[in-house]
């Protein structure tokens, strides 16, 4: 017997079932990209949340990119059960990791696109809200520089020296050249910025971060065990310090 939720008939049914299918390409294709500094490299940045938040976490390949899952910490965590993605002899071990929401002020080249489709053109964009996961020899810098100034109260040069060294950050003095001061400036973020930036992020965290847990709860909705999708509830694991 087939199971009839699953076919349905007529030209309008069809044409509701490609919105439908769209919409959740959209919800599973706008995830936050990663903010990342090669070694040798350096980046502009500011951050957007002032605390850390910290979690035990699987570094797991999807194809070929490493992504991090939340690690629940109990023998149902699947993350536990997989090989190291880098050594399958070894288990992959849960590590600590902290995360924030950053600004990443470097421009980069896109393809450009209208209505989610590719015009064959190509765009320049800046100003990205990104997600930073560090350790926990990364977290010391950080608090560092929290302690020293306070991390959402000015802009910082994030670089790194050596493949196994951590981020190191270098507070700016003025707002960097050809920058907008309103997001670049050494003083907060006004709340006419921050609103500015929030209509920057994909439509289903807009919502989200104007919500009581702000910016926070996009950060977490970011995350998940390995095995289940992301939500917008905080994945089991998560706490902030």
């Amino acid at each position: 017997m087939f199971n009839k939720s699953l076919f349905s008939t007529g030209f309008e049914s069809l044409k509701e079932r490609e919105v439908e299918q769209k919409q959740k390409a959209g919800h599973f294709n706008q995830g936050l990209f990663s903010f990342y500094v090669p070694d040798g490299g350096e980046a502009l940045m500011r951050f957007l949340t002032e605390k850390p938040v910290s979690f035990m976490a699987h570094t797991i390949k999807v194809g070929k990119a490493p992504r991090t899952f939340v690690c629940t910490e109990n023998d149902e965590c699947m993350g536990c059960k997989q090989s190291d993605s880098y050594d399958p002899s070894k288990p992959n071990r849960a590590s600590l990791k902290v995360a924030f929401l950053v600004l990443d002020g470097r421009e980069v080249e896109v393809d450009e696109k209208v209505d989610g489709k590719p015009t064959g053109k190509k765009k320049v964009i800046t100003d990205q809200i990104k997600i930073m996961v560090r350790g926990v020899n990364d977290a010391a810098n950080i608090q560092r520089s929290a302690v020293k100034y306070g991390l959402t109260n000015g802009t910082y040069t994030c670089f790194k020296n050596g493949a196994k060294n951590p981020y190191n950050f270098e507070r700016e003095v003025g707002c960097p050249p050809s920058k907008d001061a309103k997001f670049w400036s050494q003083e907060p973020l006004s709340q006419e910025a921050l609103n500015e930036l929030i209509e920057k992020l994909p439509e289903r965290y807009r919502e989200m971060a104007k919500g009581e847990g702000g910016l926070y709860e996009v950060l977490c909705s970011q995350f998940s065990p390995y095995g289940e999708t992301a939500t917008v509830e905080e994945p089991v694991g998560l706490k902030r310090l």
